[in-house]
Formats: C-alpha cells, sequence, structure tokens
C-alpha cells in the first residue's frame, strides 16, 4: 500500500511538472502538434532584421529591429497538410490569440508567394524573449506594407481549414 502511495505521488508530482501546452496546431494537418515552450526553442529559428525610419528630435534616423522566430510554414510543413494536391489550394490557416484576435493567410500567400517566406511565429523581438515576457510567442508577417492587422500577439492556436468548394 505504502509503494502505491508513493507512487501515486510521483505521478501526481510529474503531471503538476508538466511543462503547459503554448501553441497548437490542429485542423485539416496529418499530425496534430501541441508545443511546448520546450518544443518551439526546439525547432529550427529564423533571424529577421527590420529597419525602420522614425523621426527622433525632428531628424529621420533608421533603426535595426532583430527579431527570431520559427517560420509559419515550417510548423505547417511539420504537421503536414491533410488534403489532396487540388483542394489544398482551397485551404486557408486561422490564427488565434489568447484574447480571441484572429487573422488569416491563405495556401497561396504562404506557399506560393514570397510573403511565406517571412512569416514567423516570434520567439523573440529586439531583446525581448516573448515567452518569458508573455508566456506566448507572437506571430508576424515581416513582408506585408501594412504589418498590424496581421500581427498576432499571445498566439495560441494555427488551424489549418479549407474554404468551401462551389
Amino acid at each position: 500500500m505504502r509503494a502505491l502511495l508513493l507512487l501515486l505521488c510521483c505521478w501526481v508530482g510529474a503531471v503538476q511538472a508538466a511543462e503547459p501546452v503554448l501553441l497548437q496546431v490542429g485542423g485539416m494537418v496529418q499530425n496534430k502538434l501541441m508545443l511546448t515552450g520546450k518544443d518551439l526553442q526546439a525547432l529550427p529559428q529564423k533571424d529577421y532584421t527590420e529597419r525602420r525610419s522614425v523621426i527622433v528630435d525632428g531628424r529621420e534616423v533608421v533603426q535595426a529591429v532583430t527579431m527570431r522566430g520559427i517560420p509559419l510554414r515550417a510548423l505547417l510543413d511539420r504537421a503536414g497538410l491533410a488534403s489532396d494536391r487540388h483542394s489544398v489550394r482551397r485551404a486557408y490557416v486561422l490564427l488565434t490569440a489568447q484574447d480571441g484576435y484572429q487573422t488569416l493567410f491563405s495556401w497561396g500567400e504562404l506557399y506560393n508567394a514570397r510573403l511565406g517566406d517571412d512569416v514567423l511565429v516570434l520567439m523573440q523581438h529586439g531583446d525581448d524573449d516573448l515567452l518569458a515576457r508573455d508566456g506566448l510567442p507572437s506571430l508576424r508577417s515581416l513582408q506585408d506594407v501594412r504589418p498590424g492587422p496581421r500581427h498576432v500577439r499571445w498566439l495560441t492556436s494555427v488551424e489549418v481549414l479549407l474554404a468551401p468548394s462551389r
């Protein structure tokens, strides 16, 4: 009986110590992903430097902001699209934040345009480690002319869906 109680206590301690899932990748994929912070950190990441013109004391100054993240395409490739090659063209990716904010990308944008090269699940923005600061990654589409609408802070879900056919 003591051995069973000790085993149960160890199991409960292990369950409580488990790292929480930060990001889920699901929908029309072959392998649903439930990624913890350690899982995200272990994936190959890409560095990106964005140059911004800002006005400081009446003068234009160019500032460089460095970012590091996982290409969204790499996460989708890891999950594997579950549709055939003809219907994949109707696929879109719905991204959801912890606060309910949502945005989307079409399959064509991510896989058939240069924009897809620079859609990143951000782990670091400047000197900020986003997992340490916010507890969740963010998403940025670095080639959008107006990046605000598709900037997702506190990203929790990536879901592949199919637009209805006619």
